[in-house]
């Protein structure tokens, strides 16, 4: 019997890039980069080894060693290599590390990124087991699988929980399958991101598979709210993947190119925005120290003041250029001050804003542009955010260098009265003669925008969230979607109700039936591109994809007129579109599958 099969995947993806091991919104945890010297054991204080081979409850054909021929590293990353050989009664070995008894952890961001193996009968595996397990027993410790593929097919990858009740072939898995070809060919990241009551998985920063406890079988327990460790190996042959073939090749190599741990940053509302006003009362601070070559100690003495600073205003551009004293005395200047004579000292200069009381307890955002930096190597300049005790005993601060183009930095800062925030700049370098200060170069900085997304995120009130997490990828509701991704689609970060502003259904247009994917946008931005379609506006990349096998998304989508009856009200600044899968369905004779639909956005610059 033919049937008509519809469905529409409502996937959205915000895509974000990790530069070395920071990630927006999180902070490093832990974290194994491999960079010990060649041939040499993994870190033992971060890996131990299972050992043996008993089977490991799947007839698996290997046994797992501690040595450096199964487990090493090679060139700042980890080789874990299974090896066709006789030992320990079996014709295979291979590794198997885990951080057990070491480092575990409840929640978090756990990703690495990894070449694996391709071969019949090769299973390689990055996954956790609940630290719990010497005294619950598998699967009640729980167990996640966080990548797992075997040799038969190359390009699947599969993510799974087990627990008790759902465990072995009845675990809850998902899939993707790679559209580049075989996983094995190149690294891929690998990820997970494990909440209270729910896991993603990730590859390359496309999430393919979520599980909550709802989606447990019924009556079963969610056993992964407790701390879990890392395990990485290679198995040969078992119940699963099957045997090696005659096609297999031997060694077969897993390499790790880093392991990483995140938590989600601690962020509080962001109801403090401030940027590079003349309007504030700046203030002027200088520290000064004698040169490296002379020990670099800290100088005290009232000697110098704040007209030395060189940070001034035109208009609403802030000029910052090299710190100047304009007295002739030796202890400055070397043979006594002259134009260029060359400084005794190290002077850091400090311009800012300080606001006692009113910023305590809040996340405070400093946004600003460089419009031009010219400065030498001899100076450098700094943004800073200082959070100070009431008797400046101590302080949190963040900086961040000063260069071309917008910054922006964040401070969550402490609450209590009589704490001060400071906010501004900071130059540093050797302290030269007035005359001497253009040559050295200078910074121009003025205002920074209010990006659309920020001023939209605090023009809400968390105030009944404890510690929500206000990031990009943040999602204080649990609903799934991101902060931003509430943005780009009109809804409320606060709110886990369904908005119902996005609507898929078979309807009725030229020439018959087709499926429709209606949505909000922000603005009302020209949607183009020939097979997909792709619209920008306010930091959001729109784009409205189709598939008919969600193996690609390469089927041609048409935009056609809003089809928004019914439909809740937008706010101000949004408008709602539509799209349709090129293809009818229905009539007389059923058609193929009607497929798949899907809107992905990312975030822009």
């Amino acid at each position: 019997m033919h049937r008509t099969f519809l469905k529409l995947l409502g996937v959205v993806v915000l895509a974000t890039a990790a530069t070395g091991q920071t990630l927006p919104g999180c902070n490093l945890l832990w974290a194994d980069e491999f960079a010990q010297s060649d041939g040499t054991k993994p870190n033992s204080a971060k890996w131990g080894y299972d050992i043996g081979g008993s089977g490991w409850g799947n007839n698996e054909l290997q046994y797992y060693t501690d040595r450096t021929e199964n487990a090493r590293i090679e060139s700042g990353q980890l080789v874990i290599e299974a090896r066709a050989e006789n030992f320990g009664g079996k014709n295979f070995t291979s590794a198997r590390l885990l951080t057990k008894d070491k480092v575990s952890w409840t929640y978090g961001r756990i990703e690495a990124r990894i070449k694996i193996p391709k071969g019949q009968g090769i299973w390689p595996a990055f996954w956790m087991l609940g630290a719990n397990i010497g005294s619950a027993g598998w699967p009640t410790c729980g167990e996640i699988d966080i990548m797992e593929n075997i040799g038969a097919l190359p390009s699947t990858l599969y993510g799974t929980v087990h627990g008790p009740g759902y465990s072995g072939g009845g675990g809850i898995s998902g899939n993707t399958v790679y559209s580049g070809g075989a996983l094995g060919d190149a690294f891929h990241v690998y990820a997970i991101e494990w909440e209270e009551n729910r896991i993603r998985w990730f590859l390359d920063g496309l999430l393919y598979f979520t599980v909550t406890p709802s989606s447990l079988p019924s009556a079963s327990t969610w056993v992964f709210n407790q701390p879990q460790f890392l395990l990485l190996n290679v198995a040969v042959g078992g119940n699963w993947p099957g045997n090696p073939n005659g096609s297999t090749s031997f060694p077969q190599r897993m390499t790790v190119d880093y392991v990483r741990v995140y938590t989600p940053t601690p962020v509080v509302p962001p109801d403090s925005v401030v940027t590079v006003d003349p309007a504030e009362t700046w203030l002027g601070f200088m520290h000064v120290s004698d040169l490296p070559a002379s020990g670099g100690v800290y100088q005290f003495g009232g000697v110098w003041n704040t007209a030395d600073l060189n940070a001034s205003f035109s208009g609403a551009t802030l000029k910052l250029a090299p710190n100047t004293i304009g007295d002739p005395s030796p202890y400055w200047y070397i043979g006594g001050g002259a134009p260029g004579r060359p400084g005794n000292k190290i002077m850091a200069a400090n311009m800012y804003v300080e606001k006692t009381g009113s910023l305590s307890g809040k996340t405070v955002i400093f946004n600003g542009t460089v419009s031009a930096k010219t400065l030498t190597s001899a100076h450098s300049s700094l943004a800073f955010i200082k959070d100070f005790a009431p008797d400046y005993s101590s302080s949190n601060t963040v900086t961040i260098p000063l260069v071309n183009g917008a910054f922006s930095l964040s401070l969550a800062t402490n609450a209590g009265s009589g704490r001060h925030v400071q906010y501004g700049f900071e130059t540093t370098g050797v302290n030269v003669w007035p005359t001497d200060v253009g040559p050295y170069g200078s910074v121009l900085i003025t205002a920074g925008a209010i990006t659309p997304y920020a001023a939209w995120l605090a023009g809400y009130n968390f105030a009944a969230f404890t510690n929500p997490d206000l990031t990009a990828t943040g999602d204080p509701d649990g609903d799934g979607l991101g902060n931003f991704r509430e943005f780009a689609l009109n809804s409320d970060p606060r709110s886990a109700t369904v908005s119902g502003k996005m609507r898929s259904r078979v309807e009725a247009v030229t020439g018959g039936q087709a499926l429709v994917l209606t949505l909000p946008v922000r603005g009302n931005p020209a949607f183009s591109g020939t097979t997909s379609k792709t619209a920008t506006v306010d930091q959001v990349a729109y784009t409205i994809e189709g598939s008919n096998s969600l193996m690609s998304f390469d089927q041609v989508v048409t935009e056609i007129p809003a089809s928004a009856n019914a439909m809740p009200l937008l706010d101000s600044g949004w408008s709602y579109r539509s799209f349709r899968l090129d293809g009818l369905i229905g009539g007389s004779t059923p058609r193929g599958p009607a497929g798949y639909l899907r809107v992905r956005i990312v975030e822009q610059p």
